[in-house]
């Protein structure tokens, strides 16, 4: 018989070398403790030469499986009560989790496994294998003097253990709801492991509180339930005492003379009521902290213990233990969770209000400037100035998106219309949207578009966010020289290059370029540091690749995008295609703002585009519009003073057929459904973006103009 020792060993079963490494790394305070093995054989061989305080086993390993070493573990008496922590990739918890416990495992764990968690769990069992070696060890010692038939006794009782302890794991396992599962539990222990017995928690105060009780004789188990207990230092009664030594006490033959040493007054009575004769009583510890206790207690005159028996208790008491500190971890990372959760949601509800006050003035200003540049009157000098407030307000606009979109990115709701588009031709739009402002800056421009193939599926706006959003890098942070836009076929992928003879970047800025709020130069160059960010993010999302190389500082910089090419769609037949934008007519434009600024400011804007347009500022004024007179688009802010859009939109829809198109300062995803929900055919954002608007009133004209 191996002598009895503080030594503690640990076996870790994994049949892959760098998880047995990783494994190895997360337990580096039990290295000289650690056995590590590749196979069931193997650690079935060296359960064989030794004892392991815990056993963390891979469920999928070839041969042999996690399941089926488990069982043969289990089979061998010394090692049937080993604290098995099964370690898995798998995430079945009807099959994997029920078999595991079934099969006596204390815990199932699912990769990637987190460090701190596992070696608290570890922590536990090495302190408690000590414990419990010292019993089972005091009881192996009695067991040499047994007979033959005892032992044969032993074994089957060691059968009964292990059924009793797996079942315990299912109902320590079976709920998050301590009351009910220690409620389950005490049932289980009468009559098992006693007549009677009682589960006591420590509460903030140090006193003990009764949480379950269980009683073979049903009028006795409202005595225990009504159990009132003294406090501590009126009398040290067994709960107590094992509390505060931190050690199992057991007692055969107990009678009344013991009781009356043991316990006081009104308690003493009540003890006496319940009739002891024998019981154990085991402190509840977890990473050695004092939880509570658990006190089994057996009646009669031949009422007793074995060794094999307080050995039982004690690995029930680990496993209560266990259950309880994985439970409280599990809830306290559930509440983290949550927590984290309604703080996003705070975060996104915060930046949708502050997008819709940010948004909201900067339509008049922006509909105001494009109204002056309109006028042919306007000095050359103040055109210009115009159009720097233009640049300015646009650019204040796009920090807003960028806000929301990195948002939308990050939850994995950004939507997007897919639909087969040529990537060259967006690409060229962008080009010609940046084309002034890379020459304000007498930058140079190069196009080598020489790709045959540039059809791919895709978002039309987002691509073309992509695209804008790197030439404006190139041109935020190149002060001389020039811009090149390369395209070409490789591989079956259209490849877009876009360099610069910039500022460049070191090869650590590089590796976290697309990292939200990073930019080159500390932010001496002003914006938020999301425009990369969120170009990574919708490349990704069009299963496209995006990389960038530089020199080094000075050297400039090349950003390569890649997306997957897709055949040409057809050609559509001509009589089939859209109406051309030639043949449209006037159109009766309803405004609905209650912001006087942009009320003011857009009615002027649309006028000057040729539009007929009537404004009101609140839904009352605009359904008596309605009454008197036929529109054929209902243009509307969603929030009015008197109420929603969607009730003007019902009038004038049901009674003309009116186009719905609404305005919000909001733009989430689940703002823009919300306004389809209610009818609105389109949804423009804050500020409103003129030449979308112009062209989407375009094509109603024309589409009306085709059904008459």
């Amino acid at each position: 018989m191996e002598e009895f020792s503080d030594k503690v060993r640990i076996l870790v079963v994994d049949d892959r070398p760098d998880k047995l490494l990783a494994l190895r790394s997360m337990l580096g305070q039990w290295e000289e403790n650690l056995v590590c093995v590749r196979s069931g054989n193997e650690a079935l061989r060296e359960i064989l030469k030794r004892d392991f305080a815990v056993i963390l086993l891979d469920v999928n390993m070839p041969i042999m499986d996690g399941f089926e070493t488990a069982a043969l573990i289990r089979k061998r008496q010394r090692s049937e009560t080993t604290p098995i922590i099964f370690i898995s990739a798998v995430n079945d918890a009807e099959t994997h989790v029920s078999r595991g416990y079934s099969l006596g495992a204390v815990d199932y764990i699912l990769t990637p496994v987190v460090p701190e968690i596992l070696r608290a769990k570890i922590a536990v069992f090495v302190d408690l294998f000590r414990k419990t070696e010292q019993v089972k060890h005091q009881a192996e010692e009695h067991a040499k003097f047994l007979q033959e038939q005892a032992a044969r006794l032993e074994a089957e009782a060691g059968q009964e253990r292990f059924a009793f302890l797996a079942e315990a794991g299912i109902v320590l396992a079976g709920s998050l709801d301590m009351q009910v599962t220690l409620e389950n539990l005490a049932r289980l222990v009468v009559p098992r492991l006693g007549h009677f017995c009682i589960v006591n928690q420590l509460d903030e105060d140090g006193e003990l509180k009764q949480i379950a009780a269980a009683h073979r004789d049903p009028e006795k188990e409202r005595l225990l339930l009504d159990l009132e207990y003294p406090k501590r230092g009126e009398t040290l009664h067994a709960a107590l005492r094992v509390i505060e030594s931190r050690q199992l006490e057991y007692q055969n033959d107990l009678d009344e003379g013991m009781i009356d040493s043991l316990f006081a007054g009104v308690y003493r009575n009540a003890v006496k009521e319940l009739a002891p004769r024998a019981y154990i009583a085991l402190p509840i510890m977890a990473r050695d902290n004092i939880i509570g206790s658990i006190t089994m207690v057996r009646t009669g005159d031949d009422a007793s213990y074995s060794p094999a028996e307080i050995s039982l208790a004690t690995v029930l008491a680990q496993r209560i233990a266990f259950a309880l500190d994985n439970a409280s971890l599990y809830l306290a990372a559930h509440r983290a969770k949550e927590e984290a959760e309604a703080a996003n949601r705070a975060k996104d509800r915060f930046l949708a209000m502050l997008s819709h006050e940010l948004r909201t003035p900067l339509t008049p200003v922006i509909t105001s400037i494009l109204n002056l540049e309109a006028d042919e009157s306007v000095q050359p000098q103040v055109r210009q100035a115009l159009q720097v407030m233009r640049r300015n307000v646009e650019l204040e606009s796009r920090l807003i998106d960028d806000l929301l979109d990195l948002t939308r990115v990050g939850s994995g709701k950004i939507h997007l219309n897919i639909e087969t588009v040529d990537a060259q031709s967006l690409l060229e739009n962008a080009v010609e949207i940046c084309r002034p402002d890379i020459a304000s800056k007498s930058l140079s421009l190069t196009l080598r578009l020489q790709a045959e193939d540039s059809h791919v599926e895709g978002d039309p706006a987002r691509m073309q966010q992509i695209f804008w959003n790197l030439i404006r890098n190139a041109m935020k942070f190149t002060h001389q020289g020039g811009i090149s836009v390369q395209t070409h076929n490789q591989d079956g992928r259209f490849h877009i290059q876009i360099s610069d003879t910039g500022i460049g970047m070191e090869s650590e800025l590089i590796e976290r370029i697309f990292k939200p709020f990073e930019q080159g130069e500390n932010g001496r160059y002003g914006g938020l540091g999301l425009g990369l960010t969120i170009t990574s993010s919708l490349v990704d999302i069009h299963e496209g690749e995006i990389s960038v190389t530089s020199g080094g500082p000075g050297t400039g910089s090349t950003f390569s995008v890649s997306f997957p090419i897709v055949a040409a769609p057809t050609e559509k037949d001509p009589a089939s295609a859209s109406p051309s934008q030639g043949s449209v007519t006037p159109l009766r434009v309803l405004l609905v703002e209650d912001h006087a600024d942009t009320n003011e400011t857009l009615t002027m804007l649309l006028k000057l585009r040729g539009y007929s347009v009537v404004s009101a500022m609140n839904v009352r004024s605009a359904v008596e519009i309605a009454n008197e007179e036929e529109f054929d688009v209902l243009l509307s802010d969603l929030g009015l003073p008197d109420g929603e859009a969607k009730e003007v939109l019902q009038v004038v829809a049901s009674r003309y057929g009116t186009i719905g198109i609404a305005l919000s300062g909001f733009g989430m995803d689940h703002d823009i459904q919300a306004s389809k929900e209610n009818g609105f055919s389109h949804h423009l954002v804050k500020p409103v973006q003129v030449g979308r608007l112009d062209a989407l009133l375009r094509e109603i004209s024309a589409n009306l103009a085709a059904c008459e």
